[in-house]
């Protein structure tokens, strides 16, 4: 949140993730403490940082092990999992250890997923990549672009992981079937939970070998389509909002790209702010809820016919601008959202927010917006994604 393929085209993911007392490694991240940026960057504010850092309010530090420093490439997806960071992406190597693809950090180390095969993390060489990190009933699901997870189990981009070992999730094709517009196995772009099932979100048409227009529900033993209506669209993210389950679309009408949220309930979809008054021009990137109200960011200046800069805010009835003193939303996409210690944060690919210089990363307090405090500079590069605890 967090590769510019469709939640971009390249590995340049990110994700920013807030920790809080998760276990005894972070017992000094106090509720409102640390930050953790994920993404392409290099640096943070002015502190060498790869891929990956920490903003504990005033300076940033990089996430540096006994065997050396950050992520060789992109983060794109993260979580808390059995009290450790778990991080995501396209990166074969994490603190100078082989991880590919996904890792822990506990604070002071790095550390591999390793299968009783001895084989570590997932398969991402030479193209794929983790973008989404969820646990669901005590086991941690990564999704993505990878075709198989310990080396040698064929996962087709969505996989469990128990503690020691990965399996796939049954069906008869596999996890996800073929994309809408080509032979080519589609990725897994957002997981989430709601109502007690795993959401898994993408542009694939079939996923457990049940038929599905980029959005399926696993409840633990099998696949179920949700019935989201429009067969070509791409679902970049998904989240819980008011009890329902929300959804980003993109898709095309009449040769335009637009994008929409919609929510699902009583097994019926609809657009927030009607369809199709609602629309926005341009996708819709990622979804958090924050102080009541549903959040979004993407590449769309306008929702519902406002002018919004790529993050706009839905109250239960309408859609409205981030706007400051000296500016509306931001001047480049967003693709990450966060709610932490009361404000909104925002990374993405950026120069200002709402008029204010922010080079990738800003926050809003509900009426300004600003750079974080020790990040004149923000990251030299690409930020994606929020987790907050």
């Amino acid at each position: 949140m967090r590769r510019v393929i469709n939640r971009l085209v390249v590995p340049v993911l990110a994700a920013l993730v807030v920790l809080g007392t998760g276990g005894p490694a972070f017992a000094d991240a106090q509720p409102g403490g640390k930050l953790f940026v994920g993404g392409s960057f290099g640096t943070a504010g002015a502190t060498t940082a790869t891929s990956i850092a920490a903003w504990d309010g005033v300076d940033w530090s990089g996430l540096v092990g006994p065997n050396g420093e950050g992520a060789d490439s992109t983060v794109t997806a993260m979580t808390m999992y059995n009290g450790k960071l778990i991080v995501g992406g396209s990166f074969i190597e994490a603190g100078g250890e082989t991880v590919s693809g996904i890792a822990s950090w506990d604070g002071t180390d790095w550390e591999p997923f390793v299968s009783p095969s001895g084989a570590v993390g997932v398969t991402v060489a030479p193209l794929g990549f983790v973008s989404s990190l969820v646990v669901y009933n005590g086991d941690l699901y990564a999704g993505g672009m990878f075709p198989r997870a310990g080396g040698t189990v064929d996962v087709n981009n969505i996989a469990r992981w128990n503690g020691a070992e990965w399996f796939a999730l049954p069906g008869p094709s596999g996890a996800v079937g073929t994309e809408n517009h080509g032979s080519v196995i589609a990725p897994v772009w957002d997981l989430t939970v709601v109502d007690g099932l795993l959401i898994a979100a993408g542009e694939f048409t079939s996923i457990g070998g049940v038929a599905v227009n980029s959005v399926g529900a696993w409840n633990g033993t099998t696949w179920s389509s949700l019935n989201q209506p429009i067969a070509d669209a791409t679902i970049m993210a998904v989240t819980s909002f008011n009890g329902r389950l929300v959804a980003s679309r993109s898709y095309v009408v009449d040769n335009f790209n637009v994008g929409d949220v919609v929510w699902r309930d009583g097994g019926q979809w609809s657009v927030l702010g009607g369809d199709p008054q609602g629309r926005m021009n341009g996708s819709p990137r990622d979804l958090i809820v924050h102080n009541g109200n549903l959040i979004a960011g993407g590449e769309f200046t306008q929702a519902a016919g406002i002018t919004v800069n790529r993050v706009a805010q839905w109250n239960g009835s309408a859609w409205s601008a981030l706007s400051g003193p000296s500016g509306t939303g931001a001047s480049g996409t967003v693709h990450a959202l966060a709610s932490h210690a009361g404000f909104l944060f925002v990374g993405g690919a950026f120069g200002q927010a709402g008029g204010v210089t922010a080079n990738n990363i800003a926050r809003w307090n509900g009426s300004a917006w600003s750079a974080l405090a020790g990040s004149a500079n923000g990251t030299d590069s690409i930020v994606l994604e929020l987790l907050s605890t």
